[in-house]
């Protein structure tokens, strides 16, 4: 059977989770930050109106290498460079405010 979800819902039920758990806690925040990520990655391309099938053509990785990196599935810092790179983007690391 499915069912509709609720987001509002479903984020408080995260947020009861995490607030005791300190390393659930820790690993959701770093799911939060791949999932961001990986969305900037997405953005960055369609800005400029690329398909995946583009950037494998400019960086010499394969289309489902493509997709696994923007899934978040996969995606070592040298093909994240080079997907980078590819779009005019660099790679930056900075302080957290």
């Amino acid at each position: 059977m499915l069912t509709r979800s609720d987001g509002i819902k479903e984020k408080q039920i995260i947020e009861e989770l995490i607030k005791e758990d300190a390393e659930l806690r820790r690993q959701h925040e770093l799911f939060e930050a791949e999932m961001a990520f990986k969305q900037e990655l997405i953005d960055a391309r369609k800005s400029q109106s690329l398909t995946q099938k583009d950037i494998s053509r400019m960086t010499g990785l394969s289309q489902q290498a493509v997709s696994r990196m923007e899934r978040g599935a996969s995606g070592t810092i040298e093909t994240i460079i080079r997907y980078l790179d590819s779009l005019g983007y660099s790679l930056a690391i900075k302080k957290k405010a």
